[in-house]
């Protein structure tokens, strides 16, 4: 099995790696880190079979890491100092959890509890973790967040606080509320594809937006939006029905 461990305490990094070498010496550990922010540049490409991961880090905690790579296909074992936290995940359908300091028997029983719910599905990642981070949204504890990357790693941003981005060659200006705006190194293409899901709409081949910020729409000069800190916004011939169509939906139900 390929393992991975992130936990912003490097003694209880290296305990873990004790404990995996002593109960399981068949595992490789592909991952071993303190800062999640590596984690989420390192873990899709090293493809762990299970992460164990810390709940409580500064900068990024572990429920947020997770969120961001909720596209990868691995399982997860909670470690964590605060039972609140266990419990959380535990009735969330979390995998399992751990609570620090962590025991050596209690250990091995989550990890062939794990092993053996694996096998039983024919070593299928598990769903537990989207229904996991399905739950916290629900229940208001965990944001929709991105994570985006800057000067110093990366930045957290609610989606929701994400007025529209804008295409400059290579980079992304992205305008959120409170007049802030960001030049990121991706393109327009890839902020399309991680907001998809948030329902940001690309209304030009130069502008992807969020709808609750739309202001007014004029017909004229081609078509454009306002948006709600004042900037104009060409519509593309193929999105001016669904432009449309979202006022007139706002429109009945307001």
């Amino acid at each position: 099995m390929r393992v991975a461990i992130v936990d912003d305490e490097v003694h209880c990094v290296e305990g873990m790696v004790l404990h995996i070498k002593s109960k399981f010496p068949e595992a490789e550990i592909v991952f071993k880190g303190t800062r999640p922010q590596d984690a989420l540049l390192t873990l899709p490409k090293v493809k762990p079979d299970l992460l164990f991961l810390d709940v409580e880090m500064p900068g990024m905690n572990g429920f947020e890491l997770l969120d961001q790579l909720s596209a990868e296909n691995f399982d997860v074992i909670f470690t964590t100092a605060y039972s609140q936290y266990a419990a959380q995940a535990f009735k969330a359908k979390a995998v399992n959890y751990l609570l620090k300091p962590i025991d050596e028997t209690e250990f091995e029983t989550a990890v062939l509890q794990w092993k053996q719910e694996r096998e039983m599905k024919n070593n299928l990642p598990s769903e537990k973790m989207n229904e996991l981070l399905d739950h916290m949204k629900r229940e208001g504890i965990l944001k929709n967040k991105i994570a985006v990357p800057v000067t110093e790693g990366f930045e957290f941003i609610e989606t929701n606080e994400i007025l529209y981005c804008q295409s400059q060659n290579n980079y992304t200006l992205l305008f959120t509320v409170g007049n802030r705006k960001l030049v990121l190194s991706k393109t327009l293409k890839d902020f399309e594809k991680l907001l998809d899901k948030y329902f940001f709409i690309r209304i030009h081949k130069s502008f992807l937006i969020n709808p609750n910020y739309m202001k007014k729409y004029y017909r004229n000069d081609g078509g454009y939006l306002v948006m709600q800190d004042g900037k104009s916004i060409p519509v593309s011939k193929s999105k001016k029905d669904l432009i449309t169509n979202l006022f007139d939906a706002i429109t009945k139900t307001a």
